[in-house]
């Protein structure tokens, strides 16, 4: 029998690592195995890597093709050569490992073409001030629309955590009908984290430095500088040496993490260590002795999960779809809490040795709920569902 056609936006995987590009990558390394009667055409960027190439060739050997697509999946002629690569491939289907779904729906004479998108989260339309500087928050009323029109036309819509399905569905006033199509699927850990054996500071080293880690952006909503205060505060009190290491890329528009840092006296103490390639970031995960994550919200929290498969011991707030992820294996401090608790919080813990042992614990038993092979089986499931136009869609 003559294989099915899926065509694969994986233009959403920059050579910098993003959480989108880690799912896109992860579900498109790993849906071809699930769907062998299924052949993949993955659109990357021209720019990609041949090694990203490579992976996804691999992924499929003799059927899966990469087709290199010289625009960007936002830009309007990004989604014309989609949409020719969809036509010219006789796909089936489309999946968009983000949200964005070129207008208008795919349809050939004779063909309806299924439809299949992730929306992780709606930062921008449910945090106020979440990154001002940024182009989605100058274009809201222009982000909601793409995004409602997306969930509107989607077969099947993925969301990454039940936070962020109610969420969507709330802020894009979905029908009943429409939010029936939203499927929450949790993002998966890569294995690396929980090969490496964690290495937390011996109870008995009393002077020895403890490693504060922070992953992710500068964005405003992620409350760096909120961190930065309470970093200063705890080394201020602590009995030993404390360093924070800021790892992710830096972002000129949000400089205000290091200028607090130096008018605080603790920029000597405070590192930032940039993008890192994977392997650097699993060390970092192993040696640190706490990850804080004060972000006033999350769709989901990947940098949370891959600490807890790493063996890090976590504090973190309340914000989003956080204590979800978390259940009880973390220390959650208030999303409306002031630099005094958080560094009261990062303080206990790391005074604590049995607690931290717990929450080491604690923690690699709840990552083993977050796996990249059962996020990606939920999303082939939606591939081989009947492609019949569900009731009260003609004409949407």
């Amino acid at each position: 029998m003559k294989p099915r056609t899926a065509v694969f936006d994986a233009r959403w995987i920059l050579a910098v690592p993003s959480g989108i590009g880690v799912y896109a990558e992860a579900l498109a390394t790993r849906l071809p195995a699930l769907l062998p009667d299924w052949r993949f055409v993955f659109a990357i960027r021209a720019d990609a890597s041949a090694a990203l190439a490579d992976r996804l060739a691999g992924a499929a050997p003799g059927l899966a093709e990469v087709v290199r697509l010289a625009h960007a999946p936002l830009s309007p002629r990004g989604a014309l050569e989609l949409r020719r690569l969809v036509s010219e491939r006789g796909a089936e289907l489309v999946h968009s490992p983000n949200f964005s779904l070129p207008q208008p729906r795919f349809g050939f004479p004779g063909r309806r073409v299924r439809e299949i998108a992730t929306i992780h989260d709606v930062i921008p339309l449910v945090v106020p001030d979440y990154a001002p500087a940024s182009r989605t928050s100058r274009l809201r009323p222009v982000f909601r629309a793409c995004l409602r029109a997306t969930a509107r036309r989607a077969d099947v819509l993925f969301t990454v955590s039940e936070r962020s399905k109610r969420d969507i569905v709330s802020a894009l006033r979905l029908s009943p009908r429409e939010a029936a199509r939203v499927r929450a699927v949790p993002n998966g850990v890569s294995p690396a984290f929980g090969a490496a054996t964690h290495v937390p500071v011996k109870a008995s080293a009393d002077r020895a430095e403890r490693v504060v880690l922070y992953v992710g952006r500068r964005d405003p909503y992620k409350n760096v500088p909120l961190l930065v205060s309470a970093f200063a505060e705890a080394c201020a009190k602590a009995p030993w040496p404390m360093r924070l290491v800021l790892a992710g890329s830096p972002d000129p528009r949000y400089p205000e993490a290091e200028a607090l840092a130096r008018s605080l006296g603790v920029s000597d103490r405070v590192e930032s260590v940039g993008s890192l390639p994977f392997s650097n970031l699993v060390e970092r995960y192993r040696t640190a002795d706490l990850l804080v994550h004060p972000s006033r919200y999350e769709g989901f929290g990947l940098q949370v999960a891959e600490a807890f498969a790493s063996g890090l011991p976590v504090v973190c707030s309340d914000g989003g779809s956080l204590p979800e992820i978390v259940g009880g294996a973390a220390r959650v401090v208030s999303s409306s809490a002031g630099a005094e608790e958080w560094a009261r919080a990062m303080l206990g813990a790391l005074s604590d040795p049995a607690a931290l042992a717990r929450m080491r614990d604690a923690g690699r038993e709840r990552a083993r709920l977050f796996s990249w092979e059962r996020a990606a089986a939920a999303v082939a499931a939606a591939y081989g569902e009947d492609g019949s136009a569900p009731e009260g869609r003609a004409g949407e």
